[in-house]
């Protein structure tokens, strides 16, 4: 073999292990490059799913707390029913008057017939009272919750509230003051508001209507969530 034939050889093995260099490294750029492509598929999947992950837990939250304030808006809306009803008794049990204004059997004296039940009423209206704090303080966190638009809500209840108010005051004053007319509306009008009963009690479905202004608006927040 001649030289020539010799360094040909050497020149074509030269020649193939450079190629073969050239392509393992053109390789391990394109595996490299792939690596940085996954990596970066992969935070963008991260991110999406915590991003998703937390939108979802925001609504879980938001959820729960709308469901927990329509429960305890509602709750404090039946007290306020509970408390129309106390008031609204037309039965005076004699527990209720102060003991030094009874006679022997527990009867109110007649001296005694204003300032009784006047006591009475005082103490019927502290429930009442009691409970109107509480639901116009759960009705300011309601506002806060879901907006002005909760705002009139409670316009009716409150009218009906004080119109029974200003009813007994009427009533008070006329036993007070027999032999002066306070009373502008009827009889009858005036005993639909002050006294509960009767399948046809027209401020007892005042009452009612009031309240339903509140189930309507506080149902579907409770009714979801269960």
């Amino acid at each position: 073999m001649t030289t020539n034939e010799i360094c040909a050889i050497f020149q074509a093995l030269f020649n193939n292990r450079v190629i073969f260099t050239l392509t393992i490294t053109e390789i391990n750029d394109w595996v490299s490059a792939g690596k940085d492509i996954l990596v970066g598929l992969s935070a963008v999947t991260a991110t999406f799913f915590a991003y998703s992950g937390l939108n979802a837990w925001k609504k879980e939250l938001k959820g729960k707390a709308e469901y927990q304030l329509a429960k305890e808006v509602l709750k404090s809306v039946y007290r306020v029913r509970e408390a129309f009803k106390i008031v609204r008794n037309p039965s005076i049990f004699q527990y209720e008057y102060p003991e030094e204004m009874t006679g022997p059997f527990g009867h109110l004296e007649s001296e005694h017939n204003h300032e009784g039940t006047a006591h009475v009423y005082d103490v019927r209206w502290k429930e009442m009272a009691k409970a109107s704090i509480e639901l116009e303080e759960y009705h300011l966190e309601a506002q806060v919750e879901w907006g002005s638009e909760f705002q009139d809500v409670i316009i009716e209840l409150r009218h009906c509230q004080r119109k029974l108010l200003i009813t007994i005051q009427k009533m008070l004053s006329q036993m007070k003051n027999p032999h002066i007319q306070i009373y502008s509306a009827s009889e009858e009008e005036n005993d639909s508001i002050l006294y509960s009963g009767g399948t046809s009690n027209e401020f007892t479905a005042q009452i009612e209507n009031a309240i339903n202004e509140f189930e309507k608006w506080l149902r579907p927040h409770i009714e979801h969530k269960s």
